[in-house]
């Protein structure tokens, strides 16, 4: 989703004066009459020949406030109207011309204070509820914005930017089907807008609806086909359509979004075009989480079967588990010297210079290896723990984001499921959860496994001696996947691009089988289907 693009501050006239709600033709009170100060009529500051409107200090200090903001020299102009509302507290037009400068100069609660004198002396002022509700946006507290964006909506429903600032609080609160209502409110009163369509196809991507988005994200691209977050949300909509071919190619596109923080920069190294490479050396280095770099390294063989020399700059806490993958020249943490290089590319980039369609998915699997002492020892240490005959089960429920971590209390159904043994393979977060309700739930909690790089390689050891590994979407299903063990993947109600639209298997990983949920947030309804569906597996094991 995209946001309304960044105030750049207050100064000139008719650019961020505009687009902060000051009128441009507004000039110095007492000099003009009040439709020609305030065009829409809301304030009526000065007016009638001989009509005194308030003391000779009043109109200097807030004249002086007015021109400091033309001269973009904000704190002085927030003090000018401080000082003015202390004069006449009664006047709106000081609240709201003091709100909206403390609100571009960050200070929010100050804003959110003067905004709020300045709509009870004059209920119903549009440009106030604006302000007052994208105060609260960008404080994100998107459930203080409704009240302000209804009520403007409501008296002006012309309004082009209370629907999209309503559409985007709604996105805020997990809210995509009235979102979409406020966005296409907003697209009917801005059709070319680019912004607009584009979330309005976020809002419909949020409701687990790609093929519907589509022509919205299209339709932005074509308004605006210079502007990264649309074709890479294009990109996004057709990859969990599985038309991946067409998908990375315009997920290519991330890179140019302001926001991407895994753009790196070699000058003088070409970024590799998927070209020839033989006698050449290509740098690939990660980008975005662990478990993308699990999943993506097996696209370094296809980079050997061209002639390249490979080096892969991986993530630090991931070089010792990569070591054995296939294709690998050189394998470099972060931080370390870099060798030298004729060209690189980002590790999630090679899907799409490597022409990738469902059918020619790089297999193989497993292209990792554990270390064959460290796999003896845990499993040793797992058969200690399990009985004969009983099924070893890993559990992993928490990973790095809420919105894919599953609460260990919905794992309850799964440890009731008679004939097997339940063993944790978190690490880090979510053991305040496993001392909670591990003993309850009868997780078993191996100790002895090391912090950092080496816990990594001892998860990995311990995931290898399971029959079943059940998981939330983290790196460790990925290791497992590659691993080769089967991997009861739990997804949130919107999963991840990567599974696509696949009910319940992904081409990415043939031992992986899917379980999305049925309704948004029903985490304890998905484990309900986990457990039966494990109950089958013991059943299986059993016969």
């Amino acid at each position: 989703m995209e946001r309304n693009r960044p105030v750049q501050g207050l100064g000139e006239r008719d650019g961020a004066l505009r687009r902060n709600g000051f009128h441009p033709t507004m000039g110095s009170i007492g000099r003009r009459p009040a439709d020609r100060v305030f065009p829409d009529g809301a304030f009526l500051v000065a007016s009638v020949r001989g009509t005194v409107v308030g003391e000779e200090g009043f109109l200097l200090v807030f004249n002086r406030g007015l021109l400091r903001v033309e001269r973009s020299e904000l704190p002085e102009a927030a003090t000018s109207f401080q000082a003015a509302a202390v004069l006449r507290p009664e006047h709106p037009v000081v609240w709201f011309l003091l709100g909206v400068t403390l609100r571009t100069l960050g200070r929010a609660e100050e804003a959110v204070a003067a905004l709020h004198v300045a709509l009870r002396l004059q209920p119903g002022h549009p440009d106030t509820l604006f302000h007052l509700a994208s105060v609260h946006l960008e404080r994100r507290r998107p459930e203080c914005a409704l009240p302000a964006l209804r009520r403007l909506i409501a008296l002006r429903p012309g309004h082009e930017g209370a629907a999209f600032a309503l559409g985007s609080a709604l996105m805020a609160l997990d809210d995509p089907e009235a979102a979409e209502r406020a966005f296409r409110l907003a697209a009917l009163l801005q059709p070319d807008g680019a912004a607009v369509n584009n979330n309005v196809g976020a809002a419909i991507l949020a409701q687990r609806r790609p093929g519907a988005a589509l022509g919205h994200f299209r339709r932005a691209v074509r308004i605006d086909p210079s502007w990264p977050e649309h074709r890479k949300n294009l990109g996004v909509a057709q990859l969990m359509r599985g038309e991946l071919e067409e998908g990375f190619r315009d997920y290519e596109w991330r890179t140019g979004q302001a926001v991407w923080q895994w753009n790196r920069s070699f000058p003088g190294k070409p970024l590799w075009d998927g070209g020839p490479l033989a006698g050449r050396t290509i740098l690939v280095h990660y980008e975005q989480g662990l478990g993308d770099s699990v999943q993506f390294v097996r696209y370094f063989p296809l980079l050997k079967a061209r002639g390249a020399r490979t080096v892969f700059e991986c993530q630090p806490l991931l070089k010792q588990l990569l070591a054995t993958a296939p294709g690998i020249d050189m394998l470099v943490a972060r931080g370390e010297t870099l060798p030298d290089f004729d060209c690189c590319l980002s590790l999630m980039s090679l899907p799409h210079r490597c022409g990738t369609r469902a059918d020619t998915i790089p297999q193989g699997i497993p292209y990792l290896r554990t270390d064959p002492e460290r796999a003896a020892f845990w499993r040793e240490r797992v058969l200690g723990h399990a009985r004969p005959g009983e099924l070893r089960v890993g559990v992993q429920w928490r990973a790095d984001g809420d919105d894919r971590s599953i609460p260990l209390d919905c794992f309850e159904a799964l440890s009731q499921v008679p004939g097997l043994r339940l063993f944790s393979l978190q690490q880090a977060v979510g053991l305040d959860e496993l001392e909670r309700l591990g003993a309850r739930f009868g997780i078993v909690d191996l100790p002895g496994r090391r912090p950092g790089a080496e816990g990594f390689l001892d998860t990995a050891a311990l995931a290898e001696a399971m029959d079943l590994v059940v998981v939330c979407d983290s790196v460790v299903g990925h290791v497992a996947g590659v691993l080769g063990r089967p991997v009861f993947l739990v997804l949130p109600w919107l999963g991840d691009w990567r599974w696509m639209k696949h009910p319940d298997c992904t081409p990415w990983y043939p031992a992986h089988r899917l379980f999305r949920m049925a309704r948004p947030n029903d985490w304890h309804g998905v484990m309900l289907r986990v457990a039966e569906a494990v109950a089958d597996e013991v059943r299986r094991a059993r016969s």
